[in-house]
């Protein structure tokens, strides 16, 4: 069983750069802020968690004694996952394209191992030993060995402040899997939990996109001839990602879920860059982003064993 929890965990993190590659070919065409495309993208993913939930007849009302009798940071999922999604867009511009994906997994490890050494937010508890500490250096030296070399960009930034919001902003991420997968402990389905998640993050992301793109008509920029059908099914893919990480952290820890996704979506990003796959640029993937893999992989294993 806890196999089949680990592949799940590692196909979520592959969902991910199919999602950003689907998202961002959403958002040329419709030509206007990232808001509004990641707002469509929230709520196709609503929709799809809607029609999932009908279809296994999962309640969609929440009792009122849930509201009363539990924590109020259990609806906090959806605005945790706008909050990391938006830092991210705004760190892009000053810190290029390899520290916006380094300060968040930073933000992301450090997070989880608090999450797991306190066991905050009712998740399981895993003390950080020396062991855990070895265990994720070498999982962060297999992440530089496939992100400096995949990005191409070496060269230093020293905008601290951008660089301590992109840590923040990962932390926000990892708080994410935890709340949301208590969240399906409480309601008894991961699936009602990430739509409960996506429907409070496009209600905040509706707002945003009011202001920044001052209406939605843009939207029917993407609708249309010459626009593929595909570029509508990011929403989907980030329903299946939040539904998957609130059905294993339960199980597994948020140190375990989070690093798992970390392996599944940097191993995708390199899949996606050998073959330039749904528009992306093809570039050479070097031994040292293979080793990165395994690294990577032996990083996993011993925080799972210690």
């Amino acid at each position: 069983m806890i196999y089949i929890i680990y592949i799940i965990g590692i196909i979520a993190g592959l969902i991910l750069p199919i999602q950003t590659s689907v998202n961002t070919n959403l958002g040329n065409r419709i030509k206007g802020t990232p808001f509004i495309a990641s707002m469509v993208s929230f709520l196709i993913g609503t929709l799809s968690l809607f029609i999932i939930a009908l279809l296994k007849g999962v309640p969609i009302l929440i009792p009122l004694s849930t509201f009363a009798n539990q924590p109020y940071w259990i609806w906090l999922g959806g605005a945790l996952g706008v909050v990391g999604l938006t830092s991210n867009i705004i760190i892009f511009p000053y810190l290029g394209s390899v520290q916006t994906v380094v300060m968040p997994i930073l933000g992301q490890i450090i997070m989880s191992m608090i999450i797991d050494n306190f066991g905050l937010f009712m998740s399981p508890e895993h003390p950080f030993t020396i062991m855990r500490f070895i265990s994720i250096l070498i999982l962060l030296a297999g992440v530089l060995m496939i992100v400096f070399k995949r990005n191409g960009e070496n060269k230093r930034n020293r905008n601290y402040l951008w660089q301590i919001l992109g840590v923040i902003a990962g932390m926000f991420q990892a708080t994410q899997t935890p709340v949301n997968g208590h969240l399906g402990m409480v309601l008894g389905s991961s699936e009602h939990a990430a739509l409960i998640s996506f429907f409070i993050g496009t209600v905040i992301l509706v707002i945003i996109a009011g202001f920044t793109d001052h209406g939605y008509m843009k939207i029917k920029n993407a609708v249309g001839k010459g626009n593929p059908w595909w570029i509508w099914i990011g929403g989907a893919l980030g329903a299946v990602y939040v539904m998957s990480n609130a059905f294993i952290n339960p199980v597994i820890g948020t140190g375990t879920a989070v690093i798992l996704t970390l392996l599944g979506n940097l191993s995708g990003g390199v899949i996606f860059d050998k073959f330039g796959l749904m528009g992306t640029t093809k570039k050479n993937i070097t031994i040292i982003q293979y080793l990165g893999l395994l690294v990577m992989i032996l990083g996993v294993v011993l925080v799972h064993t210690f």
